[in-house]
Formats: structure tokens, C-alpha cells, sequence
């Protein structure tokens, strides 16, 4: 007898449905959402005024402990304990060197903390107009509460920077855009990425066509600091690059 073969049923695997902005809730669950969907939406204020009064506050707190140490130290009857901290019986001094140590410490990681604040760039307008746009057209956010988007100044966003070229085109595609939805086009990305490289070969190339059929050296050199002027402003404007690396571009 022929052998019979018994084939089993083939299920799929379901994908667990992807929650769009619009099934959460109204209000701060909606809004969270949308700041989740696209990173450089990641912004806050870095309050960059209060900062500067409390190291000032905590710097002037140093000095006040260091004037103080300087006159315990300046009004010491005992040499020795001047000259051998072991035998300190100075219990106002020790005292004070301990709060000193206490003070620079705190003093320290305010100033680690502040640096890396300040070293955050700040973020496009571009996604902080459509932030305000989203919020006005959706009133999902209490004015008073989405006031600090008005702080453009003060913002800064927590991730890193984007291509500053790709930045432009989309700035430029949508500044003239009255939609109160924040849209991301993928392909202006691509879209940015082959016209810089188009540019930059044309610039690097086009010297070299250019010296090869002209015959005046004169003519060869201003072809040459025309295209190395362009291209380093290009590099200038679009990827912004530091001195350094504009001098190595240059160089090479």
C-alpha cells in the first residue's frame, strides 16, 4: 500500500498589535508617546540661570570656609600644630577642614554635573515648532505645563546631534508646513545624503577636469583655491566642523 503522508497545519505566528500615538490615553500618556516616537523630540530646559546662582552660592560658601581657615590658621598660638597635623588639638580648625572637604566635594560633582549640561547641544526649531504645533492644535497639555518650549534659549536635547545636512533639507522641506502632526520622511534622509555626496564630488573632481585642459598656471591656481574655498565652506556650514578639522581638510 502506498504510505499516506499527514501534513500538519502551518500557523503564523501573530505579531503583537504596534500601539499607535492615538491609542493612548489624552493627555500626558498621548503626549509621552509621541516624545518616545521620535528621540530628538527628547528636550528640556537646562535652567542655566539657576544653575549659575547656586555655583555661585557654592563657590561663595568656599570662600567664606577658606577665609575662615586662614584666620585660625593666622591667629594659632601653637607652632606645632601648624607644622604637624597629627598633633592638631584644634578642634575649630579640624573642624573646619571637614566641611571644607565636605563643601569641594558637593562643589566637584555640581561642576561635573553642570559641564555635562552645558556640553548638550541645543535642538532644532524645526522639532520644537512641531512640538508646539502638536500641543496647540491637541491641547493635550496644560498651557502653563508646555511653557517651557517657549524657553528656546534655555532648551536643550539629550540626544545627539543630526547631520547638519540632512537638517537643513528637512527644515527647508518643512517650514512652510501648517500640519499640527510631526511627520518624519525617511527618504529626506537619503535625499540629503546623495546630494552632499554629489556636491563633494563634483568639487573634488571638477579641479582635477578643469587643470587638465587649461594650460595657464595662473588659471590652475584660482581654479584650485575657488574649489578648495567652496569646499571647505561647504564642510563649514553643512557638517559643522571644527577649525581643526577644516585646517586637515585643507591640508589634504
Amino acid at each position: 500500500m502506498p504510505s499516506q503522508t499527514t501534513a500538519l497545519p502551518l500557523w503564523e505566528a501573530q505579531r503583537p498589535p504596534v500601539k499607535k500615538i492615538e491609542d493612548y490615553r489624552a493627555g500626558y500618556p498621548r503626549y509621552t508617546a509621541l516624545l518616545s516616537s521620535h528621540s530628538p523630540y527628547f528636550l528640556c530646559r537646562s535652567f542655566n540661570r539657576l544653575r549659575a546662582r547656586v555655583l555661585l552660592l557654592k563657590q561663595d560658601r568656599l570662600s567664606l570656609l577658606e577665609q575662615q581657615l586662614d584666620k585660625l590658621d593666622q591667629e594659632e598660638s601653637c607652632d606645632l600644630f601648624l607644622g604637624r597635623s597629627r598633633n592638631d588639638k584644634n578642634l575649630e580648625r579640624i573642624t573646619t577642614l571637614a566641611e571644607i572637604d565636605s563643601c569641594l566635594t558637593d562643589y566637584d560633582n555640581y561642576l561635573e554635573r553642570t559641564r555635562r549640561t552645558l556640553a548638550l547641544g541645543p535642538p532644532s526649531e524645526r522639532d520644537t515648532q512641531a512640538l508646539q504645533n502638536w500641543l496647540d492644535g491637541t491641547g493635550m497639555i496644560a498651557r502653563e505645563e508646555r511653557a517651557y518650549l517657549s524657553h528656546s534659549r534655555d532648551l536643550v536635547t539629550v540626544t545627539p546631534a543630526d547631520d547638519t545636512a540632512m537638517t537643513h533639507l528637512e527644515t527647508w522641506r518643512f517650514q512652510k508646513s501648517t500640519t499640527h502632526t510631526p511627520t518624519h520622511c525617511g527618504c529626506l534622509a537619503q535625499v540629503a545624503k546623495a546630494l552632499l555626496l554629489f556636491v563633494i564630488t563634483m568639487l573634488l573632481l571638477l579641479p582635477v577636469i578643469l587643470c587638465n585642459i587649461t594650460t595657464s598656471a595662473t588659471l590652475r591656481v584660482i581654479i584650485i583655491m575657488a574649489f578648495t574655498i567652496s569646499y571647505l565652506l561647504i564642510l563649514s556650514i553643512l557638517a559643522k566642523s571644527r577649525t581643526i578639522e577644516l585646517i586637515i581638510a585643507g591640508a589634504t
